[in-house]
């Protein structure tokens, strides 16, 4: 556990072992978040998307979700009353 000191511009800085282990650069973004009384920082990788997240907004993930969105409105999806027979869809599968 680290502490850091707050300067009179209410600048904080990340120790270097700790920027090392996210691998922050200069001036890369990080999303600031208030969570039950605590300061959380995660770094970005554009403007309001968490890295954590950046896997979501690939392009191949996107043209995927974009296809299922195709299929859905044309029709081409299944409902299921059965818990069962969507386990036995997908194993088919």
């Amino acid at each position: 556990m680290k502490t850091v000191t707050i300067s009179a511009r209410g600048q904080v800085a990340i120790p270097k072992e700790i920027r090392g282990a996210l691998h922050i650069k200069e001036g890369d973004k990080l999303i600031l978040e208030l969570k039950d009384g605590k300061i959380l920082l995660e770094p970005a990788v554009a403007i309001n998307i968490p890295r954590s997240q950046a896997w979501f907004w690939s392009e191949e993930i996107q043209e995927e979700i974009k296809e299922s969105e195709k299929d859905f409105r044309s029709g081409n999806s299944r409902g299921y009353k059965n818990i069962d027979k969507l386990i036995d869809d997908l194993n088919d599968d």
